[in-house]
């Protein structure tokens, strides 16, 4: 995701609130993405969380959440965040929960999920909102605990009630979906038009998708499109590929009734979208090189970013990609390739549908 690309400092600021102004210790993790100091940081900052101190626990879980930990973790995620709220549940009703670029990763060869969850519960049980709305991921995802819909909700409620706007994005997310909040369309674009007023940025694209596909709102493609720019002028590389696909579908800026195709603008956003490796832009700017619309066409560049995207889990990246491993489109013909790529798509789709 983009945000990797990003200090370990900006990255904590992002997640937690918490600065060095609050913690004086952690600005010697600025400028690097894993600073050389990170061990010393490490062990004096864990000595603060068992101390009692809210603002170091909530750190410590950021930390034991994206495998800065200094064990293994007992319990591995089941899936990951991908970016996108399009599957709430996947096979066998477990619950799969992307809560987008705001989201913190779930790799990391020390992580440790259990205790990632300890550390937010002592944080959010003296009021820090970040910690309350971390913790309210945690059940809601079953990370280190076992996973409470209805718990999660009330954390997130927490969170809100003391201005977090990726609390109040979340209970959007809840609103529009359906999970643990009874769907509400209209309560859903409250929430995440106040949510988009704190700062969450992602809370823009939610609007777009919301106008967009008209609901709880009367469907408007230049509303949309106005949100969707909003949101890509602050980094979501999400609102990029749809800006994309705006373009591609010749719906962006519609002010006549035919639709108007451009797809070299299309491309330019597709490739935005896909710097910040965003899966669905990397997929949309692939079909392109493999249909030769805005792009010269080619397979084999096709191909390189199928498999790119599919690396992060992108179903229809996959199902491409098995087709021309099958067909010997833009590679060689490798069955035992295709059929591996076939079943990935199955189990991928079995989770956003």
């Amino acid at each position: 995701m983009q945000w990797e690309r990003k200090s370990l400092y900006r990255q904590i600021v992002q997640v937690t609130g918490i600065s060095g102004k609050q913690i004086p210790l952690l600005r010697e993790l600025k400028g690097e993405i894993v600073p050389e100091s990170m061990p010393a940081v490490l062990s004096k900052l864990r000595k603060r969380a068992r101390s009692g101190n809210a603002k170091a626990q909530c750190v410590m879980g950021f930390f034991c959440s994206v495998g800065y930990a200094e064990k293994r973790g007992k319990k591995c995620l089941n899936g990951q965040a991908v970016g996108r709220l399009d599957a709430p549940r996947g096979v066998k009703g477990q619950l799969f929960y992307a809560i987008g670029d705001d989201y913190y990763p779930v790799t990391g060869e020390h992580q440790d999920l259990e205790e990632a969850a300890y550390w937010y519960r002592r944080a959010a049980a003296h009021g820090i909102a970040s910690a309350q709305m971390l913790y309210g991921d945690c059940l809601f995802s079953g990370e280190g605990v076992e996973p409470d819909i209805g718990m999660a909700v009330s954390y997130y409620f927490k969170a809100y009630q003391q201005g977090n706007a990726y609390a109040c994005r979340r209970l959007g997310d809840c609103l529009y979906l359906g999970i643990g909040l009874a769907q509400d369309y209209e309560r859903a674009v409250a929430f995440f038009r106040k949510a988009a007023q704190l700062g969450c940025r992602d809370a823009l694209w939610r609007l777009g998708d919301i106008y967009y596909q008209g609901e709880g709102v009367e469907r408007n493609a230049m509303i949309a499109e106005s949100f969707y720019e909003d949101a890509a002028e602050a980094g979501v590389a999400s609102a990029m590929c749809m800006i994309g696909d705006m373009y591609y579908y010749g719906v962006h800026s519609l002010l006549e009734k035919e639709k108007t195709e451009d797809y070299e603008q299309a491309v330019k956003w597709y490739k935005k979208s896909a710097r910040r490796e965003d899966e669905w832009g990397i997929f949309a700017l692939g079909m392109c090189y493999y249909q030769g619309k805005g792009v010269e066409q080619s397979y084999k560049k096709a191909v390189k970013l199928f498999l790119r995207s599919g690396a992060y889990g992108c179903p229809d990246a996959l199902w491409r990609l098995a087709s021309c491993y099958y067909n010997g489109i833009g590679t060689k013909k490798d069955k035992k390739k295709a059929y591996k790529y076939y079943r990935a798509a199955v189990k991928m789709f079995g989770i956003y549908n």
